[in-house]
Order: C-alpha cells, then sequence, then structure tokens
C-alpha cells in the first residue's frame, strides 16, 4: 500500500534542508541519499513512495519517472564498491550498509562513550558521525541511552525504573505519559497543571541525560504543556506514574534533530538548563583554571596571556560557547574575580588566535552582541541576588 502524502511530507522533512535535484546526477544522488536515509529492512519504499517523497521535497518538476526510477535503482544495485546492499521485496526497496550494519555501529558507540583518551568533543563529533551511518529509523534505537557528563551514581529505585521506561518507549517508537510535580514545604509531590489545565502530560520521549547528580528526559510536544515550549526538559525525579503510551511517537525534523544534537546541547547547557547559545570570551586567572577545566575540560585553547606564566596570578583568555542560562551566572559567580566575562579582542586578535577556526563566518560585531548580553545578564544576576539585602 502506497504511502499517503502526509507520510511523504513527513519523510521529504527528514532530508537535508540543502539537498538539490536539478539534474540527472543530482537526482541519482538524492535517490541514494534517500535510501540511505529513509529506509531499512522495517522500512520498505517503493517506486511510487519514492516518487512521492521527491514530489513533497522537490515539487512535481522534480519527479522522475516509473522507469527512470527503476533504472537509478538498478544502478545503485549493481554498483557493489559503494558498500551498499541494495534490497529489493514485493513491497519496495531498502537498503542497508554492507560493511556497518547498525550492530556494528552500536558497539562502535559504545566503544567511543566509554574511551578515557578522547576528549569530550572528539567523542560527539565520532559518535554524531557514526550514528550518519543509519537510517533515521534506526537512530531511535541508537539513541535510547542515557548522555552522561560524569559518573553515575547510586540513584533511588523509582528514578530508575522511570528511565527503564522512558528508554522502552523510545526502543518501541511510542510516546510517555507522566505528571510532573512540585514538592510542599513538607516534602510531598503535588501535581502541576499545564497551560491548558489538567496534569497529565503525553509527549515524545528525545533524549535521557545524567547531569549534576540528577537524571533528566527530554521530550517533544507539538502542543506544549507550558510556556509554548515544544522540547521541555524534566528531572526524573519529579515524573510520577511514568508509563509507555498507546500513542505513536512524533518523527518530524524537530525531533530528529534535537536526538542528533542531544550530545552538543548537553555540553552548552549549564546543568541542563538550556538558554541563547553565545560566544563568550573568559578571562581566567591561573589559580582559577581547575574550576574552567571541571566544567569546560581541556579540549580549550588560550591565548593573549598576561603577567608571568607560571605565577598564580597570571591571566589567559579563552573562548567558550554556552547557553545564556542563570546557572552558568551561579557558576561564574562563585569563581569571583578568577574569571571574568571581557570584550572580544579586535579583528586581528579575533583571526590570528586559537579561537579563530571556532569563529568562522561569525563577525565581531555578533560577538560584541553576546557580550553586551551576557554582562547585563550577568549584572541583573547579580543585583536579584543582593537585592534582599539592601535596605
Amino acid at each position: 500500500m502506497a504511502i499517503l502524502q502526509e507520510q511523504a511530507a513527513e519523510l521529504a522533512d527528514l532530508l537535508p534542508d540543502d539537498m538539490r535535484c536539478d539534474n540527472a546526477r543530482e537526482r541519482l544522488l538524492c535517490l541514494l541519499y534517500m535510501l540511505l536515509c529513509l529506509t531499512d529492512e522495517n522500512h520498505v519504499l517503493s517506486n511510487a513512495d519514492l516518487r512521492a517523497v521527491f514530489r513533497a521535497r522537490f515539487g512535481d518538476d522534480r519527479v522522475p519517472s516509473e522507469n527512470t526510477l527503476a533504472a537509478d535503482l538498478r544502478a545503485i544495485g549493481h554498483s557493489e564498491y559503494l558498500g551498499i546492499g541494495l534490497h529489493v521485496t514485493p513491497s519496495g526497496v531498502w537498503c542497508e550498509r554492507t560493511q556497518l550494519t547498525p550492530a556494528k555501529v552500536r558497539l562502535l558507540l559504545n566503544a567511543v562513550q566509554s574511551s578515557r583518551t578522547l576528549t569530550t568533543s572528539q567523542s560527539y563529533e565520532l559518535q554524531e558521525d557514526l550514528i550518519n551511518l543509519v537510517s533515521r529509523h534506526q537512530e531511535d534505537g541508537l539513541m535510547a541511552e542515557v548522555h552522561v557528563d560524569q559518573r553515575v551514581h547510586k540513584e533511588a529505585q523509582r528514578v530508575l525504573a522511570t528511565i527503564d521506561v522512558v528508554a522502552e518507549a523510545m526502543r518501541a517508537g511510542r510516546k510517555i505519559e507522566f505528571e510532573y510535580t512540585y514538592s510542599d514545604f513538607r516534602g510531598r509531590p503535588h501535581a502541576l497543571e499545564g497551560d491548558q489545565g489538567g496534569t497529565l502530560r503525553c509527549e515524545t520521549p528525545v533524549a535521557l541525560y545524567y547531569s549534576e547528580g540528577n537524571y533528566y528526559v527530554e521530550t517533544y510536544s507539538a502542543n506544549p504543556w507550558r510556556h509554548g515550549i515544544e522540547l521541555l526538559v524534566s528531572r526524573a525525579d519529579r515524573m510520577v506514574g511514568t508509563c509507555v503510551s498507546e500513542e505513536l511517537a512524533d518523527k518530524n525534523r524537530t525531533v530528529s534533530d534535537a536526538r542528533r544534537s542531544a550530545r552538543k546541547r548537553m555540553e552548552s547547557e549549564f546543568e541542563m538548563v538550556g538558554g541563547p547559545l553565545r560566544n563568550v570570551f573568559l578571562r581566567v586567572r591561573a589559580d582559577a583554571t581547575n574550576g574552567f577545566f571541571d566544567r569546560f575540560g581541556y579540549g580549550a585553547k588560550f591565548g593573549q596571556f598576561e603577567g608571568t606564566l607560571g605565577e598564580p596570578d597570571a591571566t589567559g583568555l579563552t573562548l567558550v560557547r554556552v547557553a545564556q542560562a542563570f546557572t552558568f551566572y551561579r557558576w561564574l559567580s562563585s569563581l569571583g574575580d578568577g574569571m571574568v566575562i571581557v570584550e572580544p579582542p579586535a579583528e586581528i586578535g579575533l583571526r590570528s588566535g586559537p579561537w579563530a577556526n571556532k569563529l568562522k563566518g561569525v563577525s565581531r560585531d555578533e560577538l560584541m552582541e553576546d557580550y553586551v548580553s551576557m554582562r547585563e545578564g550577568f549584572l541583573a544576576y547579580l543585583d536579584r541576588a543582593r537585592a534582599p539585602y539592601v535596605s
């Protein structure tokens, strides 16, 4: 049975935004990518299905004829040197990489995640490259794991049971149902109501995290529970009655992109609190570097040193990309004058410093906007903190 127009649009939405199909060569490459991205043993597409995806993605004038598409499929099937196995069934076609199966990709992911020799950024980059070797459908199974930023400590059994339910739902392609709570002054949980009333949430699980001693669950809802936010992160210990829903999980570009970017976003966020991402220059004193490396790792590069290197009062300049959140301000304030947000260097310093590659395509005006926003936000945070003590 051919897929519906809505299903074709959903599949087309999973393809890259900059994908082009303006001539025969590009059409063949597009077809190959569609097969790799959208098909696997459990997700077969017929000739008509593939043409429907072409129509949804590129328009009527870019849809190949049945005979042309069949010829393209034969060409791909005969090109064994591509390392791709094309399987033709009565229902349609699907393909797999013959050299790296999903099972092998999972083993490699586990090896990368457990490596003690890779930096955080190297680990994230390798994991993203490995995920690109399977179809978008198979990503869900590979991504149904906990992203950890430090060694996991022992947690209450109820929280671990919640995490197990979420992981099960992700593997099964289902939503989860739960209530989110707050505690009264006696520590008793009470369910929170959403903006539309009611306390029961039914949402698509996106990712699991462990950070700063707590488990977190990121979920997606086309009808946001609160504040109009489609992607929300919830503390697992505040989730009660969590179960696998009968409803199928949402499959769209937002969910797919969120799963693929989960690790990178975790690296930028502070204590799982997100916000606008900012490029921020910090001047760090030597006796405060431990605090910096504990948070950002040892991959950061420093330049424009001041003072005598080797002395505790020497300083160095570094660039971080971080979410503008109160948790970042809280961390920064704990370091006093050992770490300070500073104005970006002059243009020549931007393009010749150790941060030059990270700033490709970023203007100094944009950096100044980030600086002003972060500085004003930090000062406002400090004003709020001291307000109760000012007579």
